[in-house]
């Protein structure tokens, strides 16, 4: 069957200039109205020590593939007792705490207009009479009327939200209760769409570079953020979901569980995935829980496997540059290098991080003007790079694995 092409020239990858076409999934594959992916996610887990609840949130996001009817997936994964959510609501964001008026619709979930969420579990709202354009800034207000302790969120954001001090607000379109900066989502962890015809979706899993540690707050600059750009740009009905967590490990569990732990919940558990990026190991290299490259080489293998098994593609990274972390040693960069190699010389997809944000007299750190500080964490620019290099073949929808 002849596909059609959505995307046009792509970046060096792995050394090489690939063409960078994108084709759609086979007009089988796809309903006639599209299908329903993920336009904006993060990971969430339980966030030690902070509670929530008697008062209004106000979370802001940016979405990335434009679509209809769109639904929330509100998350208690980390709780140990049912959490009951008052009064949702969702609308386009204006900046400040404020939504636009006229856009702020009720959320209802399988009709009523509140939910309780058991733990361990998630629910779904049913779908919101609200169109969303390409990269939408959208603020979705929740008020829990009931006092929460470590209430499942993500913990870095890189974007300001907002609280009430008390009270119900959430159908308010002003910001005036809305008083007090935070750097967290609480609750929130999915966004889908109605797709108008063929598409899918991304995720990026990773740990504080995914995160976009570094990365300029408020302005949407982690390297995912400038994929989904590129992705838009090429006319690509992709939605890139974000499933970095900060100090997050592939071997071992930390911050979070382990990226092979929370490959279901973070990755399978989203509609429309058909591809992950996944760049991970520095912590566990760091750590020292990463003894030889064998060990990461053979997790990357199981996930990869593990993702095949749901007709999704796997796309490693190269582990970019850490000389300046007060835990670098030469033996344990050895490692990195040893992995990079292994993942270039696989035969399988990957994407060369390293070799976009590498210093070019030091290939240990990274270039001055990419570095955010502490030699690990790429700046907005260095972000921006990363996106760069991404080969957009690599995430079409596309069956062969």
């Amino acid at each position: 069957m002849k596909r059609r092409v959505l995307l046009g020239a792509g970046a060096a990858i792995g050394g090489t200039a690939l063409g960078g076409a994108i084709t759609a999934a086979p007009a089988a594959a796809q309903t006639a109205a599209g299908p329903r992916v993920g336009t904006w996610g993060a990971a969430a887990y339980p966030l030690a020590d902070v509670t929530f609840g008697g008062r209004t949130g106000r979370f802001i996001v940016r979405t990335s593939v434009p679509g209809t009817a769109p639904r929330l997936r509100l998350s208690n994964v980390g709780g140990t007792a049912p959490l009951t959510v008052g009064t949702v609501y969702f609308g386009l964001h204006t900046g400040g705490g404020a939504v636009a008026a006229g856009t702020n619709r009720a959320v209802t979930f399988s009709g009523s207009a509140s939910a309780v969420i058991a733990a361990g579990a998630v629910v779904l709202s049913d779908p919101i009479d609200l169109d969303l354009p390409a990269e939408a800034d959208v603020a979705v207000s929740i008020h829990v009327p009931d006092t929460v302790a470590n209430v499942t969120g993500h913990s870095i954001a890189a974007q300001r939200s907002y609280l009430t001090v008390d009270g119900d607000h959430a159908a308010d379109e002003s910001a005036d209760a809305f008083t007090e900066f935070i750097s967290k989502w609480y609750l929130l962890d999915e966004i889908t769409v109605q797709l108008d015809g063929p598409g899918g979706a991304v995720v990026c899993l990773g740990d504080s570079i995914t995160d976009g540690v570094g990365s300029t707050s408020n302005l949407n600059r982690r390297w995912p953020d400038y994929l989904a750009r590129r992705l838009l740009a090429a006319g690509a009905s992709t939605g890139v979901l974000n499933a970095g967590v900060s100090g997050n490990r592939v071997l071992w569990d930390g911050a979070a569980p382990s990226a092979q732990a929370r490959l279901d919940r973070d990755v399978l558990s989203h509609p429309g995935v058909h591809a992950v990026v996944l760049l991970e190991a520095i912590n566990d290299i760091a750590s020292g829980k990463a003894a030889a490259p064998g060990d990461l080489l053979a997790a990357y293998a199981q996930i990869r496997e593990r993702l095949a098994v749901h007709g999704v593609r796997l796309v490693l990274g190269t582990v970019t540059p850490w000389l300046g972390s007060a835990s670098y040693t030469d033996a344990k960069e050895a490692i990195r290098v040893a992995v990079n190699t292994a993942i270039r010389e696989s035969g399988d997809p990957y994407i060369d991080f390293e070799a976009a944000v590498r210093d070019p007299d030091d290939p240990r750190k990274l270039r001055a003007e990419y570095d955010s500080g502490g030699g690990v964490h790429p700046s907005w620019a260095g972000y921006e790079a990363m996106a760069a290099a991404v080969d957009l073949t690599l995430l079409e929808p596309n069956p062969s694995l």
